[in-house]
């Protein structure tokens, strides 16, 4: 018997063009060349669902959005690694370009320098239109995910009163509430940021990484000190617990009771891979998962950086399987 998926995640599904192998990124006008070209499929949240799908197993999670039937074929790589990976696509809309009011579906380019830092350029395509009326539309899968105390797990790749209403209906059917912000405007007007620091409302854990705080807060994180500081600020807007995020430096905990600086954990991986492209993702599906699975916070944090830094050593959005996580917990 099929089962109901605990985990909601509602928004893009994108296809991803990563330019590896740059020197440097650019500055405005200049030209540089990459050493390898890959198409892959992409969209934080649908990155999100698949890599949920790779930890937890399949039917565990369900991908709520929509694209379009493009004439170059482009909407088929995030579509059917979605169905491939397990995760339940009942409620990804596959419209035609009438019906979708565009011929394309989202797209990002994806330039990767030789140390593994992005830059990602978005075109939302068949995505802008993902709609209040679309969660509603699904209101059937946040009542068997609440039946599980199951989770949210979004994002802000899409309209902000798409995501007011994901987290209005997952409130009614009591699922906890994971946001990661990204998606966020970079220079949000004053009233975006007032849009923004409202959603955070009732939100039960909230996962930016640090240049989304300092959209939201003013705040430099540079260290646990400067990530209480800011946390603080988030928790008064109504948000639960904080996980930030921090690259290199690792990530910070602040919850109740809790203030932890969780540095990268020291992984020896033979690959000449360094891609930045869906860490982040990678972060927020381990601790979507594990939280599901029954892990305290605390627990679920660190095993979330452990797997965003094995995906940093692998080119473009490759899950990161229940397997080798496990192994490398063992090893950490």
């Amino acid at each position: 018997m099929e089962r109901d998926p605990a985990i909601v995640v509602p928004g893009g599904l994108n296809t991803d063009f990563i330019l590896t192998g740059l020197s440097r990124l650019l500055k405005p006008g200049e030209l540089g060349a990459g050493s390898t070209m890959d198409i892959k499929p992409g969209g934080k949240s649908r990155n999100i669902a698949q890599m949920i799908a790779s930890l937890s197993g399949p039917g565990s999670v369900a991908m709520l959005g929509r694209t379009v039937r493009d004439r170059f074929g482009l909407w088929q790589a995030p579509y059917e690694a979605l169905k491939e990976s397990g995760v339940n696509v009942d409620h990804v809309q596959v419209l035609s370009p009438e019906e979708a009011g565009t011929d394309l579906p989202g797209l990002a380019l994806i330039p990767v320098d030789r140390d593994g830092q992005n830059q990602i350029y978005l075109y939302p395509g068949a995505n802008a239109d993902f709609s209040p009326a679309d969660i509603d539309a699904a209101e059937g899968v946040f009542e068997g995910a609440g039946a599980q105390k199951g989770i949210l797990a979004l994002s802000l790749e899409m309209p902000l009163a798409t995501a007011t209403r994901a987290i209005a209906l997952a409130k009614r059917h009591a699922l906890k509430v994971v946001l990661d912000p990204g998606g966020i405007s970079p220079n949000p007007s004053v009233e975006e940021l007032d849009q923004y620091k409202t959603l955070l409302d009732g939100v039960d854990l909230f996962k930016p990484n640090e240049h989304e705080v300092k959209v939201l807060t003013d705040i430099a994180v540079v260290n646990l000190e400067t990530a209480i500081q800011a946390a603080k600020i988030l928790r008064d807007l109504g948000v639960g617990a904080v996980l930030i995020t921090a690259g290199k430096d690792g990530a910070y905990l602040l919850a109740d009771g809790v203030e932890e600086h969780i540095p990268i954990p020291n992984v020896q991986i033979n690959s000449t891979a360094r891609d930045a492209t869906g860490c982040g993702d990678q972060t927020m599906a381990a601790l979507c998962a594990r939280l599901q699975a029954g892990d305290s916070l605390t627990q679920a944090a660190r095993t979330g950086v452990l797997a965003g830094t094995l995906q940093f050593y692998r080119t473009g959005v490759q899950p990161v399987s229940a397997a080798e996580l496990a192994e490398w917990q063992h090893k950490a």
